[in-house]
């Protein structure tokens, strides 16, 4: 094995291992649990083992047989993994930029077979991780295909059993170079916990969101499964690390969709934990801002009313519900005002006498 020290990368040329009787227990020095040979030794003893256990038991006839098909399942047991190849992509480093196929990472070392002008395969080289700017591998037509299967409202179990193979197998493939710059090992994840979120498997949802920040800090990956955890977190009434995860976090300005469930989930921390000002600092903007998206307008408003109620906000809460009942008639937000009416009649009429708009209590148009 060569390594060039001017452009940090490693040869590795095939090694062919002979198999005779005077050898098979022999101990090379270069198969130790150190070195990046180990697998392999383990794989050639049971050959060895399985050799020996062949050729001094019988060594013909149905009893070799029987042992032979014992043997088998105890290979393909232990046997060494096929090498997983990915590509090939476009490889940008430090040197140069090159194609080639990855293969496996060992350690800090990221083994690749490059692209040669004639087609012919070369030998593996090490390419120092350090030394990586980028892999420039595109998206995987998976991503797309999970993400449509994740918003299609009949989706079958068995159509999303199959997705999280094919994202566990990928995963699988890529995982070991998920911190190289282009491989989204990351993202595969996050897909997995937001497929366990659609079936509102909010525990396997957080366990893969928490993998991404945890292996993953400060990419836009992270941030993203450290709102999802959040809302994971708020939808099964874990509300304290609900707003450890998303309280102060930037919020996803390009996403509306997304920025409106993490407001709205905040805000029902806030309110599961009794902190109503900072509820109200999470609703309004969704009134404010986001009207139209999720129908934040009127599940915003409604979800006002509980805060303004335990703040004792009488006037702010005469104002909301008189907003629903103009606005949103006929509707679930009006069906919590109502009962809000109900609740704080008393309240609401000594609050009505210093609104100025159209009357919402049978006692506000008394003389």
């Amino acid at each position: 094995m060569k390594r060039n020290q001017k452009s940090g990368i490693r040869s590795q040329e095939p090694e062919v291992r002979k198999f005779s009787g005077s050898s098979v227990f022999s101990s090379p020095e270069h198969w130790t649990l150190n070195s990046g040979y180990w697998p392999s030794a383990i794989g050639y003893w049971i050959l060895a083992i399985g050799h020996w256990l062949l050729t001094i038991i019988s060594p013909s006839g149905p009893r070799s047989c029987r042992l032979h098909f014992a043997v088998l399942p105890l290979l393909a047991a232990l046997a060494l993994p096929a090498s997983a190849q990915l590509g090939p992509y476009p490889v940008v480093t430090k040197q140069a930029t090159f194609e080639a196929s990855l293969y496996k990472r060992d350690k800090d070392i990221l083994w690749v077979e490059r692209k040669s002008a004639s087609g012919e395969r070369t030998p593996q080289v090490g390419i120092a991780i350090a030394d990586i700017l980028n892999v420039q591998m595109p998206r995987p037509a998976l991503f797309d295909a999970v993400e449509r299967l994740r918003a299609a409202p009949k989706a079958t179990d068995r159509q999303f059993q199959a997705a999280h193979r094919a994202l566990d197998k990928f995963i699988l493939q890529t995982r070991a170079m998920r911190d190289i710059p282009g491989i989204p090992a990351n993202e595969a994840i996050l897909l997995k916990g937001r497929l366990y979120a659609r079936k509102g498997l909010w525990r396997e949802a957080i366990r893969q969101f928490e993998n991404v920040v945890t292996y993953a800090p400060g990419t836009e990956t992270a941030t993203n499964a450290q709102i999802y955890a959040g809302i994971a977190y708020a939808k099964s009434d874990e509300h304290y690390f609900a707003v450890e995860y998303l309280a102060g976090i930037p919020l996803p300005e390009e996403d509306e969709e997304l920025l409106s469930t993490l407001l709205y989930a905040l805000g029902n921390s806030y309110v599961a934990l009794g902190n109503y000002d900072n509820a109200l600092l999470s609703y309004l903007p969704l009134v404010v801002f986001y009207p139209y998206v999720q129908a934040n307008e009127a599940r915003g408003l409604a979800a006002c009313l509980t805060c303004y109620a335990h703040l004792e906000e009488w006037e702010p809460l005469y104002r909301t519900i008189q907003e629903i009942k103009r606005l949103y008639p006929d509707s679930p937000a009006q069906e919590t005002a109502d009962d809000f009416l109900e609740k704080y009649h008393d309240e609401l009429v000594k609050a009505g006498q210093f609104v100025d708009a159209a009357k919402i209590t049978s006692s506000d148009t008394a003389p």
